[in-house]
C-alpha cells in the first residue's frame, strides 16, 4: 500500500551542507544574508521594501503598529482564518471584526466586507486562503470608498497571482509566513513587505528593535524542522504516524493533528519567542529556496488539475471553485464531501492522509466570543477536506490518491 502523508516541506539539495558552513562561519544568527533575502523577496514582488520577522505573525503585528491607529479602531478579517491573526489585532490594541467569506472559494466575500463596515472601520486583511488570492478589484474598490488600509495575508499563496499581479502588492503592505510546511521554507519566520517608504521605515524600526535570538533557539528552530520533515517523508509517515491514524480510523474520527497543533489562547503579552529577529541561516534558506518557488508551484498547479479533472464526474464531491484571472498556488486542495468523515476513513485505511478544517472558523471560537456574529459561509466550511497536492508529490502519488478518492466516493451520496 501506498502512503502519502498530508502534508510535504519544500527543501533544495544541498540545504544541510549549507546550514552547516553558515554554522561553522559563525553567521548563524547575523550575517549579510537576512538583508540580501529581504532585497531579493522585495525584487520578485516589484516591491520597494521587505522587512524580516521572526514569524509571519509578527510581520502582521509590526505592520499594525506601524499604521499607527488609534486605539480600538476596527480592523476586518474574513472569519475563516488561523486564529492567530485576530488575536494580533487584539494585542495591538484594536478591535477584530470579523466578515463572512465566500463559501465557494474560502476567502474573503465583498458583500461580507460591505455588512461589516462602521465608522470605526480603519483596516481590511483580505487573506488569500489555501493559495487562492481574494477578489482584489472589488475588495480594493470598497476599501478605497471607505478610507481603509488593506493588509494582504499572504501565509498560504507567495507566489500567486490576480490579474497578473503577485498577491501582496495590492495594499498598502502584505505578510507572508515562512514556516516549514508553507511555500517558502525557511524553518520559520516571516516577511512584511510594502512599496510605502515611511511605512516600512516604522516596521523596519519594529522589527529590528527585538533582540537576536540565541544560538539554542536557532538550533531548536533547524532541529524542529528537519523532524518535521522526517515525520512527512514517505518512510518516516509510513512507520510513525500512519499507523496511528490507520488504527484511529476505527474508533470514530481518526485526525489527530489538533493535538499537534499550538494551542488557542491569548497572545498579550506577546510570548518570548515570538520576541526575537530573523536569522542569517533562515535567510540563506530563503534565498536557495526563493529562485525555485514558481517551479515548486507549477507542480503544485499540474496535480490539481489532475484532481480538478478526475473528479469532475464524482457527484458526492465539489473540487474547489476558482475565479478568473487568478493564479491558484494550491498551498491546500480543498474539497466539499457528502460524508467528510466517512471518506477521511475510508482514505487512511488506503494510505492516504487527508486534513480536516486546516484553519479556524474565528467568530465560532471561544477565544472571540465577546466579537461573536453569524457568517454562515464561513460555518459551512466546517467539514471541508484538504487533499495531499505539495510539490514533492510523484505522478504516481497524485494518481493514488485521485484513485482512493473516486474510490471511497463512490459510497457517498451525492452532494445536496
Amino acid at each position: 500500500m501506498r502512503t502519502i502523508a498530508r502534508y510535504g516541506a519544500r527543501h533544495t539539495p544541498g540545504s544541510t551542507g549549507a546550514i552547516a558552513a553558515t554554522i561553522r562561519s559563525g553567521q548563524a544568527i547575523q550575517g549579510p544574508a537576512i538583508r540580501e533575502f529581504e532585497q531579493s523577496f522585495a525584487a520578485y514582488h516589484q516591491r520597494r521594501h521587505a522587512v524580516a520577522a521572526s514569524y509571519g505573525r509578527m510581520a502582521f503585528y509590526y505592520i499594525l503598529k506601524a499604521l499607527e491607529l488609534s486605539p480600538g479602531s476596527e480592523v476586518i478579517l474574513p472569519a475563516l482564518t488561523f486564529w492567530v491573526i485576530p488575536e494580533i489585532v487584539r494585542v495591538a490594541g484594536l478591535r477584530p471584526v470579523f466578515a463572512d467569506v465566500d463559501p465557494r472559494t474560502y476567502n474573503l466575500d465583498p458583500s461580507g466586507l460591505q455588512a461589516v463596515l462602521s465608522p470605526n472601520s480603519r483596516a481590511v486583511v483580505p487573506t488569500h486562503l489555501y493559495g487562492q488570492p481574494c477578489a482584489m478589484d472589488s475588495i480594493l474598490g470598497i476599501a478605497k470608498e471607505h478610507g481603509l488600509r488593506v493588509i494582504e495575508d499572504c501565509a498560504h499563496a507567495v507566489g500567486a497571482t490576480y490579474r497578473g499581479r503577485k498577491v501582496g502588492t495590492f495594499g498598502d503592505a502584505a505578510f507572508f509566513s515562512f514556516q516549514t510546511l508553507k511555500g517558502l521554507n525557511t524553518f520559520g519566520g516571516g516577511m512584511a513587505l510594502t512599496d510605502d517608504d515611511v511605512l516600512a521605515g516604522r516596521i523596519r524600526r519594529l522589527a529590528e528593535a527585538e533582540s537576536w535570538p540565541s544560538m539554542g533557539n536557532i538550533l531548536r528552530k533547524i532541529a524542529g524542522g528537519y523532524l518535521q520533515r522526517a515525520f512527512i517523508s514517505r518512510i518516516g509517515f509510513s512507520l510513525s504516524l500512519f499507523p496511528i491514524f490507520y488504527l484511529a480510523s476505527f474508533f470514530g474520527h481518526y485526525d489527530l493533528s489538533r493535538f499537534l497543533w499550538e494551542k488557542i489562547r491569548p497572545l498579550d503579552p506577546l510570548p518570548p519567542s515570538y520576541r526575537t529577529r530573523y536569522s542569517n541561516i533562515q535567510a540563506i534558506m530563503g534565498l536557495r529556496l526563493l529562485p525555485l518557488l514558481d517551479g515548486l508551484n507549477r507542480q503544485n498547479q499540474e496535480h490539481a488539475s489532475v484532481f480538478n479533472e478526475g473528479l469532475k464526474t464524482t457527484a458526492s464531491i465539489e473540487a474547489p471553485h476558482c475565479i478568473s484571472e487568478a493564479s491558484h498556488v494550491y498551498y491546500q486542495y480543498c474539497i466539499r464531501a457528502s460524508d467528510p468523515a466517512s471518506l477521511s476513513r475510508r482514505a487512511i485505511r488506503r494510505g492516504v492522509d487527508i486534513e480536516v478544517m486546516h484553519v479556524d472558523i474565528c467568530n465560532r471560537l471561544k477565544l472571540f466570543s465577546e466579537f461573536a456574529r453569524s457568517c454562515p459561509g464561513a460555518e459551512s466550511t466546517a467539514q471541508t477536506l484538504q487533499l495531499p497536492v505539495y510539490a514533492g508529490l510523484q505522478r504516481e502519488d497524485v494518481d493514488w490518491i485521485l484513485h482512493v478518492i473516486r474510490e471511497a466516493a463512490r459510497e457517498l451520496p451525492p452532494l445536496g
